[in-house]
């Protein structure tokens, strides 16, 4: 009972030398039904058909099987693994790729033209500015009813006044003058115009007072007499000279030349060998002030002086400046 595997094993032997032979292509067995349950779930899946039953094997005097070819190529597409059951369409080779193309030059915005603005309307002329023409330091006189105040601070003198237009070329005022405490000078002045044109003006001017020192002279060395000049009565008159120009807020300089007499009351021997002092004491100096009044207002103005002192006092400086700011203002 031998005799099949015998006979199996000399035609495999025998098969090299047997010139290959053209072999029909074996179609795989297909199902007459395609297996559609994947597509409905729940569903029960076909019954498989029977297998076929197995073909006898070849015998030795029988043909020598031939090699299976592969399918042709449109056998291969006819028949291929997208004819089977559940095979998806075939896929499509990728579209080539895109070539860029550069965006076209951008176009030229058609010419705009342009709003033209209408002019403005000029603005109105501004009001013309009130005249400042009235001071306390110059030449010109604040006229019947007017009052102006004014005050500085300086070197060696703090001191502030008040002026009333008594007629309209005469002025009568109070002001006090300090030497910041060390001594304080209750003053009253007098102003008359001598001339006022448009632009020069020329005063007679006199204030004196009664001054009163913290410390008495006989211990005082340096100090507020040395400073001031002054002494228990003092007088002052002088002549004043100004200039202002055409517009309204011109500035003013002006030129202040006075002669001071000093009344010393209770006057002291230095030397021993000089005697008994006098009941009173007179002593003279020339004072020369030269300044500026800024008006920035129609009433208001800052006032700058500066000058000297020339004394004729041997226990006094022969010269001693003075320097002092303020603000002075008309107020009605």
């Amino acid at each position: 009972m031998r005799l099949p595997g015998l006979l199996t094993l000399s035609v495999l032997a025998l098969a090299p030398a047997v010139p290959a032979r053209a072999q029909t292509p074996v179609t795989p067995p297909r199902s007459a039904t395609p297996d559609e349950s994947w597509s409905e779930p729940g569903k029960p899946a076909p019954e498989a058909p029977p297998p076929e039953p197995a073909r006898p094997q070849a015998v030795p005097n029988e043909e020598a099987p031939t090699r299976v070819q592969p399918p042709s190529d449109t056998q291969g597409e006819a028949e291929g693994w997208e004819s089977f059951p559940g095979a998806s369409d075939a896929v499509t080779a990728p579209p080539p790729p895109l070539r860029y193309a550069p965006p076209p030059p951008p176009a030229e915005p058609p010419p705009t033209r342009r709003r033209v603005k209408p002019p403005r309307p000029p603005r109105p002329p501004s009001p013309p500015q009130a005249p400042n023409r009235y001071g306390l330091y110059g030449g010109r006189s604040l006229g019947s009813g007017h009052v102006g105040v004014g005050m500085e601070l300086g070197f060696p003198f703090a001191s502030a006044r008040a002026l009333y237009g008594v007629l309209e070329p005469l002025d009568l005022g109070l002001g006090v003058d300090t030497v910041y405490g060390l001594m304080t000078e209750l003053r009253a002045s007098a102003r008359l115009t001598l001339m006022d044109s448009q632009n020069v003006s020329l005063a007679l001017v006199v204030d004196g007072g009664r001054a009163f020192f913290l410390r008495p002279p006989d211990t005082e060395d340096r100090g507020a007499r040395y400073l001031s000049g002054r002494r228990d009565w003092n007088v002052a008159p002088g002549l004043v000279a100004s200039f202002q120009g055409d517009g309204p807020r011109a500035w003013r300089p002006y030129l202040d030349v006075r002669a001071l007499f000093a009344f010393d009351l209770d006057p002291i021997q230095r030397d021993p060998l000089s005697g008994v002092p006098p009941a009173w004491k007179l002593d003279a100096a020339v004072l020369v002030r030269l300044g500026a009044e800024f008006p920035v207002g129609e009433k208001t103005s800052y006032a700058v002086s500066f000058g000297g002192d020339f004394r004729s006092r041997s226990t006094d400086a022969e010269f001693m400046p003075t320097l002092s700011v303020g603000v002075v203002s008309a107020l009605f």
